[in-house]
């Protein structure tokens, strides 16, 4: 393969993953919503709360899940396992928590089964470990940039557009200012923020880098 076919190859990744973030999903991030909801009545729930009450009115908004046929099988998964944490903690004597409990019996039945999965763990390779630290070594990098002072009292979208600025104003093969940047996107678009304008700005930057495009 050669080093243009390469390029190419590694454009369209970039824009495959580009995409994911750009893209419309308000409904894949509703249904993220009130799974993390659940998840916060489960979390109750083991703590021997009282959740009768918070528990009615996630089924009462989310019946469509069930009816709707669209959310994925993973999230699926993760609300049976919610909802069996709960079921395991819910009072039998008290008539509101038979009837959630019968309630959760009902999903059950629709195919909304608790799946556990054993997990084998291994030994890593060496090779893994070193890709681990130097993983967390970036992080903590990243962590301690942000928390210098110099982005303080600045609003996540200031300080994004100005480490946009610095990672296109590097052409050492740094990737500092691309991980953080890209990091700042995803998490800025899986809260709700339209971050397409950033993500565009990203998506040019890896592009001259790769040296797809003429920089003026």
């Amino acid at each position: 393969m050669s080093r243009l076919e390469s390029l190419k190859e590694l454009e369209a990744t970039l824009e495959h993953f580009l995409s994911g973030i750009t893209e419309t999903e308000s409904e894949s991030l509703e249904n993220f919503k009130r799974i993390d909801t659940l998840d916060g009545i489960a979390r109750e729930s083991l703590r021997g709360q009282f959740v009768a009450n918070q528990l009615g009115n996630w089924f009462a908004t989310n019946r469509d899940l069930l009816e709707s046929g669209r959310v994925q099988e993973s999230r699926l998964n993760a609300i049976a396992n919610l909802l069996g944490d709960i079921r395991s903690g819910l009072d039998d004597s008290d008539p509101e928590s038979q009837k959630l409990a019968h309630e959760i019996d009902e999903w059950r039945q629709k195919g909304v089964v608790p799946k556990r999965k054993l997990v084998l763990k291994f030994k890593p390779k060496q090779g893994e470990i070193n890709l681990v630290e130097k993983y967390t070594t970036l992080l903590a990098k990243e962590t301690e940039f942000l928390d210098s002072g110099e982005f303080e009292g600045q609003h996540l979208l200031s300080s994004l557009d100005d480490i946009l600025k610095s990672a296109a104003a590097k052409d050492d093969g740094d990737m500092f200012y691309l991980h953080l940047a890209g990091s700042i996107i995803y998490y800025l678009k899986i809260n709700g923020y339209k971050v397409t304008p950033y993500a565009k700005r990203l998506k040019e930057i890896e592009k001259r880098r790769m040296g797809l495009i003429n920089v003026e």
